[in-house]
């Protein structure tokens, strides 16, 4: 998932970004995703309502009820089914790439 992430990100096909970026590069990219978070920009403005949210529904509920979280109003959280290492070795293995 996290190819077609950064490709849509770069706005270039999975194709396109398994062409045109190195291995090293690619292993970058994951690294810098571990930094800054999910690159996803989309995500990223789901998880800024989610926050403001959270907060305003936080504010007005009552002592008895559990706090909410930025995800309980997010509309898509991804759930990764691989690390982007793992990702990483796959496409190294699909690509003959030692």
């Amino acid at each position: 998932m996290f190819m077609f992430t950064l490709a849509a990100e770069l706005k270039m096909t999975v194709a396109e970004l398994g062409d045109r970026m190195s291995s090293q590069e690619l292993q970058e990219w994951i690294e810098y995703q571990g930094i800054v978070g999910c690159l996803d920009s989309r995500q990223r403005s789901d998880l800024g309502a989610g926050i403001v949210a959270s907060t305003v529904a936080n504010a007005h509920r009552s002592s008895t009820s559990r706090s909410f979280t930025p995800q309980d109003f997010m509309a898509y959280v991804e759930k990764p089914k691989q690390s982007p290492h793992q990702a990483l070795e796959k496409l190294k293995r699909e690509r003959g790439i030692k």
